[in-house]
């Protein structure tokens, strides 16, 4: 055989797959209310509907997909359960487009916990490093009016502290990373903060950490922040952090009082 005719036929020579090594997986159908979902979705991702906006009516939506209007009913509710529509009854009622909400996200954490399928250790973990990132953008980004507003949340938590009330600490524990987070000045890490932290704080609201630590702590932190030293604040937020993990792993059994 000549020379270039044996490599040619040594490159399109592909050695047989063993069937046996792949891995695939079923095609899963899409139900026809899933299909609508995915419809409204891409409407929505396009800018083609935006917050606020209402979409048409039942019929007219059956009409325009071609389908009955159990389906595209069966949608909506889909859809409002996700958080993405809201349903409103009467003359002027309908589906609007909704406000983007954080709210799915914390039930979604908050259920993993639940299910156990996420850790204290998990959690605190992914909230140290999210929130270092968050520190430091911070530290970047704050306006003097957020500084003061942090500063003042602080302030807050010592007169929670004193009040003895369990709502008030917890609040103000919230609060507290709301204003950090949103002086990022981004939507999204605001967001992703406010998911994790309510779902920690809710975890961690009724262990007994000592709330004149917490405050001091807190204290140490603002004079980093206040300072824009992003490396100082972040260590000192991270101590607080693992601090608040491991004494709520050492009172787990015992019974819980006070919040964090």
């Amino acid at each position: 055989m000549p020379y270039c005719s044996a490599i040619f036929s040594t490159q399109t020579q592909s050695p047989s797959v063993d069937a046996n090594v792949l891995d695939f997986q079923p095609i899963q159908p899409v139900r026809t209310f899933e299909a609508v979902e995915q419809r409204i979705r891409e409407q929505i991702a396009s800018g083609r509907l935006r917050p606020g906006d209402k979409l048409p009516s039942e019929r007219e939506l059956a009409e325009q997909l071609r389908v009955g209007r159990n389906t595209v009913r069966e949608a909506l509710r889909s859809l409002e359960n996700a958080g993405v529509l809201s349903l409103t009854r009467g003359v002027k009622g309908g589906a609007f487009i909704r406000e983007g909400s954080n709210l799915r996200i914390t039930q979604a954490v908050t259920d993993l916990v639940a299910l156990g399928s996420v850790s204290l250790d998990d959690l605190t973990e992914l909230r140290i490093h999210l929130l270092d990132a968050v520190v430091r953008l911070a530290c970047e980004r704050a306006t003097p009016q957020q500084i003061a507003e942090l500063d003042a949340v602080v302030q807050s938590t010592k007169d929670a502290n004193d009040a003895a009330s369990e709502g008030k600490r917890l609040d103000a524990a919230l609060e507290f990373y709301r204003v950090l987070a949103a002086a990022t000045q981004n939507r999204a890490f605001a967001m992703m903060v406010a998911s994790i932290g309510e779902t920690v704080v809710r975890l961690l609201g009724t262990i007994s950490y000592p709330p004149e630590k917490l405050f001091q702590a807190r204290c140490r932190f603002m004079v980093h922040f206040q300072a824009r030293d992003a490396d100082a604040a972040c260590k000192e937020l991270n101590a607080l952090l693992v601090a608040l993990r491991d004494h709520a792993k050492r009172v787990s059994r015992k019974p819980r009082r006070q919040a964090v």
